[in-house]
């Protein structure tokens, strides 16, 4: 169940759409980028450490050669001096007198502090080690280097020395790696230079003993660039000896060991061969291992794309409800339309195209609302009027036959008032007998402008005779305009409202005056008096009714005039106009602008266009 909300949730919303589509390319992207990155940066890496590390192995290289080739100097100057020849000879001659011993004990002391790589100076005999001074464990409590063991090693130096100038070869000294280490300095890394001491004698084989220097392998390699600790743990430097052993290695535990161990197929090597000793610099690339530590760095790339992802998903989502929130806000705004519950307008709160979308939709809901408040009023206005009609037409049928009655009636005794000659009540008694018969024969028929116009002459007749000198009246009235149809009744109410309104309380002064004239394809029908004129506010609710603003307001507005322009608003539509003109004092002007039937408009232009042929 709540799955299937959510998934209905996801489908109803638009921004799910943007922001899935946006995962799936997003992914499929950082799929196949990260995959070509990774192979690309991993190639590039390789072939950027290994354009460094053949840099660092040519610079290391050199570096070694010369401090090698130091060394070497320092050993072969150093075994013809002949003072040290006769030091060892004397010690010899005398079978280790401690005199002797001491002079050569210094004289090794300051040779093995001549230079800052030598570890030790010792001198060896065909008897074995005659004398031996260590820089860092003589005389400070710490074991001698040759003492043990290292003594067999010792003596193979000696012996193999002693070969070469017997061969009189022409490189008289010997290299030698063993011991490696001194077993109180494990850290010191060490090498032995084995020289024949000659002095000043030309002939080698004349030797007396054998100088053997030990140097300090490690200073050297810290003195160089090999000695790198900034360097990834991909990358191995160490160097072997002409057979393969390691002689230098970071991780101590290889030292002693063979090369082939430390060689893989996941081994990029670079290799250089010292121009002494016989050695060869490696610098080992672990492709294997560059490979996870890119793999490694990609990984934690891919989580920083994930949270990015996540901020950017968050992000579009704000982004999203920003730009479709009028989209949710008309939605609403139509479903509360939809169950008959208006909340207002929508609040517009951006200028982009979905909020003139919903500026629009504002203008379409005013203009509804315009448009059923009028639907509204006119259908009151129209109930009304037929409510009204209705109650007319029974009442006229109620009262037709006393209508007749009274009209025969009438009649009779106008013609008793002629036959005594009695021509004033002839003359009363007609006019009352025709706007009897006008009023309730006729109910249901049209009628002439001619017609409305002769009721409201006899009407007037009748009111004037009635009131006497209260008022007069005028009626300015073109024939032409006789045949036109007109709604019945239409000018009693107006005069009647200038007779009972306009003139009470006045004796005498009273002027009534209809007239009519075409303007502008229209019938413009006026009653006028100047009679006591009307206040603003009630004038001000005449001319809403007039205009069609205003419900019926009975406080203001006669009934024969409500109904009078419900009648004429019927009859000729929405091209009827009205209006009052009044002040107090000032009298009261009603001016109807009544539409022209179109079939007398067409008979009109006929008859011009007749009478100019004519004229031609």
């Amino acid at each position: 169940m709540i799955f299937g909300k959510v998934i209905n949730h996801i489908k109803s919303h638009m921004s799910y759409s943007f922001i899935g589509t946006g995962i799936v390319l997003f992914l499929f992207a950082v799929f196949f980028f990260q995959s070509f990155l990774q192979n690309e940066y991993m190639q590039f890496l390789l072939a950027e450490t290994t354009k460094t590390e053949q840099a660092v192995l040519d610079a290391s290289a050199n570096n070694i050669n010369s401090m090698l080739r130091e060394a070497l100097r320092t050993g072969a100057d150093t075994v013809m001096d002949s003072e040290l020849y006769d030091m060892v000879e004397n010690v010899k001659e005398s079978d280790g007198a401690i005199r002797d011993t001491m002079r050569l004990d210094v004289k090794l002391n300051n040779i093995t502090h001549y230079q800052s790589n030598i570890a030790a100076t010792a001198v060896v005999t065909e008897d074995g080690l005659l004398c031996e001074y260590g820089k860092y464990w003589d005389k400070s409590g710490y074991s001698e280097l040759w003492h043990g063991e290292n003594l067999e090693v010792l003596s193979g130096l000696f012996d193999a020395v002693m070969e070469k100038t017997r061969e009189r070869s022409p490189a008289s000294y010997v290299i030698s790696t063993e011991p490696l280490t001194h077993e109180d300095f494990p850290q010191m890394l060490l090498f032995h230079v084995a020289y024949p001491l000659v002095g000043s004698h030309v002939n080698k084989t004349e030797s007396c003993a054998v100088v053997v220097f030990t140097f300090r392998l490690d200073k050297m390699i810290e003195s160089s660039a090999l000695s790198n600790e900034k360097q990834g743990d991909y990358i191995s430097e160490y160097i072997t000896d002409s057979g393969g052993t390691v002689l230098y290695h970071r991780n101590s535990e290889l030292l002693g060991e063979n090369e082939r161990k430390l060689s893989t197929e996941q081994i990029e090597e670079l290799e250089k061969p010292l121009n002494y000793m016989g050695w060869t610099i490696h610098i080992d690339i672990d492709t294997n291992t560059m490979r996870g530590k890119v793999q490694k760095m990609f990984r934690e790339g891919v989580v920083v794309y994930l949270a990015l992802l996540f901020f950017c998903i968050v992000f579009w989502n704000i982004v999203l409800w920003r730009i479709l929130e009028p989209v949710g806000e008309i939605g609403k705004a139509m479903r509360e339309i939809r169950h008959g519950e208006y909340g207002g307008e929508i609040k517009i709160r951006g200028t982009h195209e979905l909020w003139q979308l919903a500026q629009q939709y504002n203008r379409t809901v005013r203009a509804l609302e315009v448009q059923r408040e009028e639907t509204k009023r006119e259908y009151e206005e129209k109930t009304v009027t037929l409510q009204r009609c209705n109650e007319a037409e029974r009442e006229a049928l109620e009262s037709q036959i006393n209508a007749h009655f009274l009209c025969n009636t009438l009649g009779a005794i106008n013609y008793s008032a002629m036959e005594n000659g009695d021509t004033e009540v002839s003359i009363l008694l007609k006019n009352l007998s025709g706007i009897l018969y006008y009023t309730f024969s006729k109910e249901t028929k049209l009628v002439t402008l001619g017609e409305e116009i002769d009721w409201v002459c006899q009407y007037l007749y009748l009111q004037k005779y009635r009131l006497m000198d209260v008022f007069d009246y005028e009626i300015i009235f073109p024939e032409e305009y006789n045949e036109w149809p007109s709604c019945k009744l239409f000018l009693q109410p107006f005069v009647e409202n200038s007779i009972l309104h306009g003139f009470e309380g006045w004796e005498s002064g009273g002027k009534i005056v209809i007239s009519g004239k075409e303007s502008g394809g229209r019938l413009v029908m006026t009653v006028e008096d100047n009679g006591c004129g009307m206040e603003a506010e009630v004038r001000d609710a005449i001319n809403r009714t007039f205009s069609g603003n205003a419900g019926i307001e009975r406080n203001h507005i006669g009934i024969g005039i409500q109904n009078v322009v419900a009648r004429l608003r019927m009859y000729y539509g929405p091209e009827l106009e009205m209006k009052l003109e009044t002040a107090p004092g000032k009298g009261t002007k009603f001016v109807m602008w009544l539409p022209i039937p179109a079939d007398i408009l067409r008979a009109n232009e006929e008859l011009d266009a007749e009478e100019s042929n004519e004229t031609l």
